[in-house]
């Protein structure tokens, strides 16, 4: 795809995260050997973290020595529908903040995966609603941050019994809208393979900044793309389709 950069890593955790295994040190030591042009070293956080600081502090220290580009950020998970989102109030100081869709933001705060699998089995809840709902969350939550970008689009989807065929190109255009509009970056997933081709290529083709993340926890993944790869191909086959409505 016509200026996607496979050179760039926008999602690398670390041991500031409490699922990672890699320091900073040795992602940016990997991100070198790989020849990347820019890291972004993120890491987990919710309203109670406290260690923003020191991990802004450590990331632009490595970032003074090294021979790339070396980002902070945090990923923090959409809270509700209106679209706030977990973080501590010094995650301004990081580069960028990443919106993630780990729990599923209902109006009165945010559901498990599997809570929301079981209204929609019940017929609670109606699949369309349910990426309604996700879609105008994420787009709320753009607006809330400076240097946003967009984790792992739909990840959430698959723990729900869902997929991508259950967002309309209506919804599709929508985030490529919000996305463009705050200047948000979206990321292309490897972890998760997310998002898919479709949604690939409605973003690239509504001027979108698309960006490359590993998801990496343990530094012999940074800067990997095989999957990443694929979508892309895949994506370049997509047929255009009109430009649908511009709300959904």
């Amino acid at each position: 795809m016509r200026g996607f950069r496979f050179d760039e890593d926008y999602h690398v955790h670390s041991t500031f995260s409490d699922d990672a295994v890699s320091s900073p040190e040795e992602n940016v030591a990997a991100a070198v050997r790989a020849g990347l042009a820019t890291v972004c070293l993120v890491d987990h956080v919710r309203a109670d973290t406290a260690w923003v600081p020191r991990q802004v502090a450590t990331v632009r220290e490595l970032a003074r020595r090294a021979p790339l580009t070396v980002l902070s950020g945090v990923e923090a998970k959409i809270l509700d529908a209106d679209g706030h989102l977990d973080l501590p109030a010094d995650a301004h100081a990081a580069d960028l903040v990443l919106i993630a869709d780990h729990q599923f933001p209902s109006e009165s705060g945010p559901l498990s995966p599997s809570t929301v699998a079981t209204m929609l089995h019940n017929r609670e809840l109606r699949p369309g609603d349910v990426v309604v709902r996700l879609v105008e969350a994420t787009v709320a939550a753009m607006q809330r941050v400076e240097r946003p970008v967009i984790a792992h689009p739909f990840s959430l989807l698959p723990k729900l019994g869902l997929d991508e065929s259950h967002v309309s190109d209506t919804l599709l255009y929508h985030l490529a809208m919000g996305a463009r509009a705050t200047g948000a970056l979206v990321e292309v997933n490897e972890k998760w393979d997310c998002p898919g081709p479709r949604l690939v290529a409605a973003l690239a083709r509504s001027g979108v900044h698309l960006v490359a993340g590993s998801d990496s926890h343990h530094c012999d993944s940074v800067g990997s793309y095989p999957r990443v790869t694929t979508t892309l191909d895949a994506a370049d086959g997509v047929p255009r389709n009109r430009e649908p409505a511009r709300t959904p």
